[in-house]
């Protein structure tokens, strides 16, 4: 069946109200008609099964026949902060960390940042990948929608950074210099939530580094070999998902 996130005031106590671009979907692309079921996700955990009693254009309506808790969501929050790229390299990380799991997306300039965007610019690309992000939670039969964050300056980074060392979250920060401290090696039974940050194409710059140093993080190494900035965020949310989450 296929999966749609619904927001609550959509969301009565046996029935579901879904308007705009999914009913759409569900109308014109699916061309899915009255008895047929779908999947509603509300945000919650939880999955709604709804067999559809009307569907006309871009309204759709349904009551709800089944309801149950999903396992398909990480049990550790996972952030990735991840350095503003090039082209569609972006559309690709947020996409493939959807679809590992992670909580949270929040993109940063810095230093080394090469691509440079003024406000409506950074507007559509939000909107951009938070289309990404909906699609890709659908496609990998997610139970909650992914939060992307606007775009913020590397000094908004450390802020975020120093509530969450606050909270007791492990933060990871992989870095090129580091050759011997890897992720194995990070003394942590448990953690509820961990932050991953990802330099922008040009790396970060060394005084970065130990800015994040000071707010908690943990500088460690993906390995030997240098590795692209879409892939060392993927690379080390895997490694997480692996060590704390459900990927083992």
């Amino acid at each position: 069946m296929a999966r749609f996130f619904l927001e609550q005031e959509y969301l009565r106590s046996e029935s579901v109200r879904i308007t705009g671009e999914d009913a759409h979907h569900i109308s014109r692309v699916l061309r899915l008609k009255i008895g047929d079921e779908i999947e509603c996700a509300p945000g919650t955990g939880e999955i709604h099964v709804v067999r559809l009693t009307r569907v006309e254009g871009d309204l759709v309506e349904g009551i709800i026949v089944d309801s149950y808790l999903s396992s398909e969501e990480s049990p550790i929050i996972t952030r990735l902060y991840q350095g503003l790229a090039k082209g569609d390299k972006m559309d690709f990380t947020i996409q493939k960390a959807v679809e590992l799991g992670i909580s949270e997306i929040v993109p940063y300039t810095s230093r080394y940042t090469v691509v440079k965007l003024n406000q409506a610019q950074q507007k559509r690309r939000l909107q951009r990948w938070e289309r990404i992000a909906r699609e890709a939670a659908k496609q990998s039969k997610r139970a909650r929608l992914p939060i992307v964050q606007p775009l913020v300056e590397f000094s908004g980074l450390l802020e975020r950074l120093e509530i969450h060392r606050a909270a007791g979250e492990l933060i990871l920060i992989p870095y090129e210099h580091e050759k011997q401290v890897r992720l194995q090696d990070i003394e942590c039974s448990q953690p509820k939530a961990v932050s991953v940050l990802i330099g922008p194409e040009g790396g970060f710059h060394p005084t970065e580094v130990a800015e994040v140093v000071e707010r908690g993080a943990h500088v460690i190494t993906l390995g030997p070999r240098i590795l692209r900035t879409e892939t060392a965020g993927l690379v080390a949310l895997s490694l997480v998902g692996y060590r704390w989450g459900d990927l083992a």
